[in-house]
């Protein structure tokens, strides 16, 4: 098992073994976590960001648990972020056999080369922060971030697509898929019912709440009517559904109280909805003019997380007819009810 000296070391789980990517200082995620699993061949879930140093940092701690990349059969990805599946290919490439990757259908267009080849960026993507009422000098610097994050990964050319309560062996562990959309579309856990150990992506994280994101690609979602909010929602009662003794989460230390951090999350959200009514009590205003409202302090960079917060919660209030657009446009404009 590897540890890193910023969360406290994992529990030990037979043929499970943590590695802990450290995150530089300046995001609060502290670690990137993958999984190998099995006692051999190995399924690895998520691989971790394409940093510097970070391959031979995988491959040295794979060794001091008795493996190589030529033990890795599979790579099943959480996913479709760069924290999560950047070294995908260049752990593919560095095995000697067939090693497939997994990703559930709704999030493939994230890991392929028309996604890298557009910079991580959109033409929706600009039509949606044009429509927040993002300033142009924000949207250029969230372009570059997303630029950055094209250099964190290697596409990926093919993957084989896992669903809902599809079941493999992993060198001798079962392994159960859990489709759990809201932090993306086609976010997954995926579970060990023998060691009642959850691998749970960004769906669960101990140390924050993760963001039920904004799709920016609509028209790649099967379901038209897709809300990333009311869909993690539904996850997280699944998730809390399963019999789970340990979660080990994408980012940070591994969970031991599930429905607690489950709660925990479910108020955070009640609390977030009632910030955007009341922001829009006020006036009617864009997305992006409630930003001050609701976040007094935004870290450089973190502008579209910020917007894409207040967006879910605004879907939200808008479904239960609790707001409504007043000015329909680029920026649209809303109002509390």
């Amino acid at each position: 098992m590897a540890d890193s000296p910023l969360i406290s070391p994992f529990p030990n789980v037979a043929n499970v073994h943590p590695i802990a990517i450290p995150l530089p200082p300046d995001t609060p995620l502290l670690t990137a976590n993958l999984y190998a699993v099995g006692s051999g061949p190995i399924t690895l879930i998520d691989t971790g960001p394409k940093f510097p140093g970070a391959l031979q940092f995988v491959r040295e701690h794979l060794h001091s648990a008795g493996f190589g990349f030529d033990d890795v059969e599979r790579i099943v990805l959480t996913h479709g972020h760069v924290d999560h599946m950047g070294l995908a290919a260049q752990i593919r490439a560095a095995a000697a056999g067939a090693v497939e990757i997994c990703i559930h259908a709704e999030d493939h267009w994230l890991i392929t080369p028309q996604h890298h080849r557009e910079q991580m960026w959109s033409e929706e993507a600009d039509q949606l922060t044009a429509w927040a009422g993002v300033p142009e000098e924000v949207v250029d610097g969230m372009r570059r971030r997303f630029r950055f994050f094209g250099e964190l990964i290697d596409p990926v050319e093919d993957a084989r697509f896992v669903d809902d309560g599809q079941e493999f062996c992993a060198g001798g562990q079962r392994l159960r898929i859990v489709h759990t959309p809201g932090h993306t579309p086609g976010s997954i856990c995926v579970y060990d019912p023998d060691h009642k150990v959850l691998f749970s992506g960004d769906s669960v994280i101990k140390h924050i709440t993760p963001n039920p994101l904004v799709n920016m690609k609509r028209f790649g979602v099967k379901n038209a009517g897709y809300r990333s909010l009311p869909a993690f929602d539904k996850s997280l009662e699944r998730i809390g559904m399963l019999d789970v003794r340990y979660a080990f989460p994408g980012h940070g230390e591994y969970v031991d109280d599930l429905s607690g951090v489950i709660s925990t999350y479910r108020s955070h959200h009640r609390q977030r909805l009632d910030q955007v009514w009341g922001a829009l009590k006020k006036q009617s205003r864009c997305v992006y003019d409630l930003i001050p409202d609701i976040f007094p302090v935004v870290p450089e960079g973190d502008a579209l997380l910020a917007v894409s917060e207040i967006i879910v919660h605004l879907e939200v209030l808008l479904d239960e007819g609790r707001a409504a657009l007043v000015e329909p446009g680029t920026p649209a404009r809303f109002r509390a009810l």
